[in-house]
């Protein structure tokens, strides 16, 4: 409510009418305490209010005597506060809700925010156009508070003039909003008779139909005409008058009654005022045209060049894309030449066999896995007599190590076991000649037990990549492993001769 209704008081006729009075100091609910009375209207008696826990004025109103003898009317009131407190205080231009309550009697009342200013209807009376900027404020704040209603499922059904109050900075106030959806319920049919101002009357609202959201939307259409022109857009001596004008003549463009009113706007207040409902639009598109008028489009220039920049900028995120994952596939450099080195020791396993001399009869064939990395602790400690014969080699070249050629390596004759790894392995002392070989006493077969296995899995040999060999390390040669191969023939040929 305004303060200037707050200082004037209720009417006499209104007073007469209702038959009572609310005595300055009634409390309500032991919290809110009656000040003054305000107005008396269809909906009942305004009291201007204090709320004596937080000492803020508040505006109690009294809904007619006649909810207390119609207890479904005043349960539909109540059980509809809630969301109506909800919606109030969804939005600043709209007179905060703060409570829904019954008193003793069964008489529902509502407590909302007071708001100080004037009414917009005291500001156009004296029939003077806005200013087009201030204009534009009022309509745009107004029709937010407008689609929050609308969004949250209300109708406020009553826009007028009358029903907004601009504040001394300039913003507006919806008022009645805790009326928002109570006036189409069919439960308080003759419960409220009221007779709103002619001038601001949808055509559904003369014609007793159905009451939507654009009834509100041709109602603020009907506002925004009268701050832009200074008067409504349709007027008469009477209020038959007023109803036929707005059944059937069509409002002068707003454009043409003043200049300098932006197309977009005199679109805006022509949309709005169609005659059927269903050719109104929403309040969204309704301020998106006020806003274009208020602020402007923006200029074709600027928007091309954002759209060019905008081009730009994908064009060089997609580049650094591209060479980022052109750098993330290629491999490291020093990861290429380790890959042919581990391909000789896998492939070496099964080359082995073809390379051996036949076993004598009733002895094993020992099994040996040629392995860079092998542990030769094993065959040391059982079999030690083993070790001299694998060291049996030409007096040309050092015991046999795993060279990183991709040719396999085939291995020495009987039990012959590869040196460990890393250390290498010094020379050997001058080798004996094959003669001598052949003349040493012949030394049974070890016994299976004492086999010096040392079985070295392909999976241990992935693990520890081998190591390479000292630079000094010559090839040895193709004929002298055939030399020994035919020595240790030889030499078992012998030991079954004897």
């Amino acid at each position: 409510m305004s303060s200037r209704e707050a200082q004037a008081g209720p009417t006499s006729s209104a007073r007469d009418q209702l038959g009572e009075r609310f005595a300055s100091g009634l409390r309500v609910r032991g919290r809110y305490r009656v000040i003054s009375e305000i107005g008396t209207g269809a909906f009942g008696t305004v009291c201007l209010g204090e709320d004596e826990s937080t000492g803020h004025r508040v505006a109690i109103r009294f809904l007619p005597r006649n909810f207390a003898a119609t207890p479904q009317a005043s349960q539909t009131v109540l059980r509809m506060g809630r969301s109506i407190i909800a919606a109030s205080s969804s939005h600043p231009a709209i007179a905060r809700v703060l409570e829904f309550g019954e008193l003793d009697a069964g008489r529902p009342f509502t407590v909302t925010e007071f708001v100080e200013g004037h009414r917009l209807s005291e500001v156009m009376s004296s029939r003077a156009p806005l200013e087009i900027p201030a204009a534009l404020q009022i309509a745009l704040e107004l029709g937010g508070a407008v689609e929050t209603l609308h969004n949250m499922g209300f109708i406020h059904g009553a826009i007028s003039p009358r029903n907004v109050v601009v504040l001394e900075d300039g913003r507006v106030k919806l008022l009645d909003g805790e009326l928002a959806g109570l006036r189409d319920l069919r439960e308080l049919d003759g419960l409220v008779s009221s007779e709103p101002p002619a001038e601001y009357l949808a055509p559904e609202q003369i014609q007793k139909a159905l009451i939507t959201e654009k009834t509100d939307i041709y109602a603020f259409g009907l506002i925004l005409h009268e701050v832009l022109s200074g008067a409504p857009p349709f007027q008469g001596p009477t209020r038959d008058a007023i109803f036929a004008k707005h059944l059937r003549d069509a409002p002068v463009p707003i454009h043409r009654r003043r200049d300098g009113v932006p197309a977009s706007v005199s679109r805006a207040v022509t949309l709005a005022l169609y005659k059927q409902p269903e050719a109104r639009p929403l309040m969204g598109d309704v301020l998106n045209l006020l806003w274009t008028g208020a602020h402007g489009p923006a200029p074709r220039r600027r928007r091309a060049a954002i759209v060019a920049g905008g081009a730009a900028a994908l064009a060089a995120a997609a580049i650094v894309a591209v060479v980022w994952g052109v750098l993330a596939l290629r491999p490291p450099a020093g990861s290429a030449p380790a890959q042919p080195t581990a391909r000789p020791t896998i492939e070496a396993v099964p080359a082995t066999p073809a390379t051996l001399a036949p076993p004598p009869l009733g002895a094993r064939v020992p099994e040996v896995s040629v392995a860079p990395t092998p542990k030769p602790s094993a065959p040391v400690t059982r079999a030690p007599s083993a070790a001299p014969t694998a060291a049996v080699a030409p007096p040309t070249r050092t015991p046999a190590v795993t060279p990183p050629a991709p040719t396999p390596v085939p291995p020495a004759p009987a039990a012959a076991v590869a040196p460990p790894a890393p250390t290498p392995v010094p020379p050997a002392p001058a080798a004996k000649s094959p003669s001598a070989v052949a003349t040493s006493p012949a030394r049974p077969a070890p016994p299976e037990a004492a086999r010096p296995t040392v079985p070295v899995t392909p999976r241990a040999e992935r693990r520890e990549p081998p190591q390479t060999p000292p630079a000094s390390a010559p090839k040895p040669a193709p004929s002298s492993d055939r030399e020994d191969s035919t020595a240790a023939i030889d030499w078992l040929l012998k030991a079954r001769g004897q």
